[in-house]
């Protein structure tokens, strides 16, 4: 049963479960609304760029995106592999615009996300950047105004703190936890043969994950398809701060047909706007960590 993922803009997936929960999560069907949308919005960079920074720091003048991904069943979805994980990086002039203005604000749920963009102009820090930590060095170079590298699942290293050196100057940043447990487990099933097992239900489907306590934003998306997955019927994003529960409403899955199998995006994001001391701004650094189960709605 193939299909095609949303969002491409967003990787999928996560690093190897711990401390998995051995019972089965029951799923509360009484559906909770979202946050109130009027709340100050924790997705956004926990450093605001000032034109009278103390330290003379202007605006935003790059974006350093590191992501891991993990489909639970690839097979189910058309990928070759479970776990992928990937470093982007892009400089440029100086710019108060938020590479990260896509995420909804936390309490948000909508059923028309896109991505936005800043409009920039590019600059080129060598043909190569390194990023270091106590454990090893990766290299990511330079393509079509941007930076990428590609490490292996064993070479990545959780909540731990790295520095970007370039030929302009060097900024820091530190990794992302990624989850430990994720419930309903039945969503992590990897055989096709018994996946989109996890009853998503259309009068509000609950979800529940681990570690929690950060103060960046958690999102999930819930995309609906035919019964033979051949179409995409639609799909709901949701926002919440990262406290371990969230309820997706009725409101937005009972418009879709009882039967209809889903792909479950659930992303922890953590963005913070790390000093560029050299070049006298702010680098965007945006770490994401995105698992994507099966469903179906009943």
């Amino acid at each position: 049963m193939l299909f095609s993922l949303i969002l491409a803009c967003t990787e999928v997936g996560l690093v190897k479960y711990t401390n998995r929960p051995t019972d089965s999560a029951i799923v509360d069907t009484s559906p909770v609304e979202p946050a109130d949308s009027s709340e100050p919005s924790s997705n956004q960079p926990s450093s605001e760029p000032s034109n009278t920074d103390p330290q003379g720091l202007e605006g935003i003048g790059g974006y350093f995106n590191y992501t891991v991904s993990q489909v639970a069943c690839p097979a189910c979805v058309g990928e070759v592999q479970s776990i992928n994980i990937a470093l982007t990086a892009e400089f440029h002039d100086p710019t108060n615009q938020s590479h990260t203005e896509w995420i909804p604000n936390v309490g948000e749920c909508t059923n028309n996300f896109s991505l936005i963009t800043p409009s920039v102009t590019p600059r080129n820090y060598g043909s190569q950047i390194s990023v270091i930590n106590d454990f090893r060095t990766l290299q990511m170079y330079f393509n079509n105004n941007e930076y990428t590298g590609t490490i292996y699942e064993t070479e990545y290293d959780r909540d731990t703190l790295h520095t970007v050196l370039t030929d302009a100057g060097d900024f820091q940043f530190e990794s992302i936890h990624g989850f430990d447990s994720i419930e309903p487990q039945a969503m992590l099933y990897v055989d096709p043969s018994y996946a989109f097992a996890a009853p998503i239900y259309r009068s509000g489907a609950t979800f529940w994950w681990s570690p929690v306590g950060s103060n960046y934003p958690f999102m999930l998306t819930i995309a609906v398809y035919t019964p033979d997955g051949s179409s995409l019927l639609g799909y709901v994003t949701c926002v919440t701060g990262d406290v371990g529960q969230m309820t997706v409403p009725g409101q937005y899955l009972s418009q879709f047909p009882a039967g209809s199998i889903t792909a479950i995006h659930l992303e922890r994001h953590k963005v913070v706007l790390e000093e560029f001391v050299e070049q006298g701004t702010y680098i965007e650094t945006h770490m994401s960590h995105q698992v994507v189960g099966t469903g179906f709605l009943q």
